[in-house]
This record gives C-alpha cells, structure tokens and sequence, in this order.
C-alpha cells in the first residue's frame, strides 16, 4: 500500500505607480488645484481564491479649502490609449466589470466622472478613493504582470496617467479527480513483482517545479518495521526516472494554461523469501508554479 501527496504553492509581487494633474480653473476657481492620483488597491490577483479583486484609485488634492467655485471642476478618469479599459500582458488580457460606485456621476466602456460630493471632498482638501473595476474570481490567467493606463483631468487642465499593475500570482490547479491530496495505491501481492502506473491532471499559469520525495527513501517497509524486510520500488514520473534515495527535483516549463496530463509508473521486482504482511512508504509529489 502507498499514498502521495500532492500539494500547490506559489508567490506574488506588486507594483504600482502614481501621478499628478494639475486643473486649468474657471471664474469662480482662478488658481485650479493639483491632485495627485495613484492606484489604492487591486495589486495581486490569486487564480485560486474564491473572492473579488476591486481596483481602486486614490485621488489626494495638495491644496485645502480651495474656493467654492472648484467644485464645479468637472474630475474625469479615461482609457489613455484605445477606447476601452483593458488591463493586458502581451496577449493576455483580464476580464473585469465596471463599478458605478457612489463617487462618480457616470460610470461607461469610455469614461468615470465624479459626482458633486467627491469634487466637494476634493476641494476641502481631502482625499477620495474611487472603485473603478471588479476583477472577479476563478480566471485562470497566466501569470505575470499585467498593466492598464487611465487618464485623469482635473477642470481642463492637462491629462496625466497613471499606470495601474496586476500581478496575477502563480498558480496551479488539479482536475477534480486529484483534488484530494492523498491517494491510495497498491502493488498487491509482489512475489512476482508489480507495476503501478496512476495519472496526475493539473494546470499551471507558469512554470512548475516538482519536488518527488519518498518517507523511506524508495523502499516498502514492513508493518512491523525494517527489522522484518523492506522491498526496494523504483519510479518513473512521466518519462524521467527518479532516484527515490534523495529528493528529487523535476522542471516543466510554461507550456500553455491547458491541462496538463503527467504519468507516475511505479515497479516492484519479484520478491521472494519476504515475511508475510504488508508493506508501505509515502510518496510526497509538491507542485509549485513559478
């Protein structure tokens, strides 16, 4: 009898930029005022999780108590290139949804324009966090970073971007079959040897390491313990051969986000003048997406 365990795990990292616009004003807001502007929230997006991402943007004035008249400034968020949204990496691209929060007056594909409280908020000289997008949860994308860059314009004054990044994590995920992470295998009687051949499906949006480490460096031990025999098994994990003595380390580049089918053949040789009972390892199999 033998299990193996198959486990997931990745890492991330974020980045985020900021920028500053300054607003042409009117009769009634001469000066116009500077607003800085820079992505809040959103950074990192895990395939795995089972929650939303919202993308929000911070918008901070570096003035306060402006006149009253800087109200009216019209606040607007759009595309810097293209007529859309979009957040891409190459040819990979988020799908996301708009979000009509209570800050803005009018959320669409081409635009977001704050409403009276939040240019209010602005003027006093206090800073306004926007929810512009839903990113939801189970997109299986590939991993990287991935980028989207909004203008933001202040009165009429000039358009400055500002650069929003999501880093999708990597990440891995296994065909329902497998997605418990022990499994019982057995060679049943070995008197005249034994093979086990068992399948993993999974998917990965990067590169995967696989680390194969066997509880009794490649043998069956006795129920009983060593002192009763231990059988020597040997593995072959989907073409590679495995020294099960040490901790073995096998590479899989990024080869697409399409299920992934790799084969373990385990063999036991004929055994003879072994005691009766039965024998056991565990075969410890992780993946980690990189």
């Amino acid at each position: 009898m033998k299990n193996f365990v198959i486990v997931a795990s990745a890492a991330a990292s974020f980045a985020f930029a900021s920028s500053s616009a300054l607003a042409q004003g009117n009769a009634a807001c001469p000066t116009g005022y500077d607003v800085t502007a820079r992505q809040a929230s959103g950074q990192s997006y895990d395939p795995n999780e089972a929650t939303r991402l919202i993308v929000r943007i911070n918008l901070q004035p570096l003035s306060a108590d402006l006149p009253q008249g800087c109200t009216s400034l019209p606040v607007t968020i759009t595309p810097q290139s293209g007529s859309t949204f979009s957040f891409t990496n190459g040819g990979n691209m988020i799908g996301f949804t708009q979000i009509n929060s209570n800050q803005v007056s009018q959320a669409n594909v081409t635009r977001f324009e704050l409403n009276g409280n939040a240019r209010d908020q602005l003027a006093r000289g206090n800073a306004v966090d926007v929810d512009l997008f839903e990113i939801g949860a189970g997109q299986f994308l590939a991993a990287g970073e991935y980028q989207g860059a909004l203008l933001v314009q202040v009165g009429g004054g000039l358009q400055v971007p500002v650069v929003f990044s999501i880093t999708v994590r990597p990440a891995i995920k296994f065909a329902v079959e497998n997605g418990a992470q022990q499994k019982d295998l057995s060679f049943g009687e070995v008197t005249r040897g034994s093979t086990i051949e068992t399948t993993v499906f999974y998917q990965s949006n990067g590169a995967v390491s696989i680390t194969i480490q066997s509880q009794n460096m490649g043998a069956l031990v006795h129920e009983n313990g060593r002192a009763f025999g231990a059988i020597p098994y040997g593995l072959v994990y989907d073409g590679t051969s495995v020294n099960l003595a040490t901790i073995a380390q096998i590479s899989r580049p990024f080869s697409g986000l399409g299920t992934r089918r790799e084969q373990m053949r385990l063999r036991v040789e004929p055994q003879n003048e072994r005691f009766a009972g039965t024998y056991r390892d565990v075969l410890m199999v992780s993946y980690t997406a990189f």
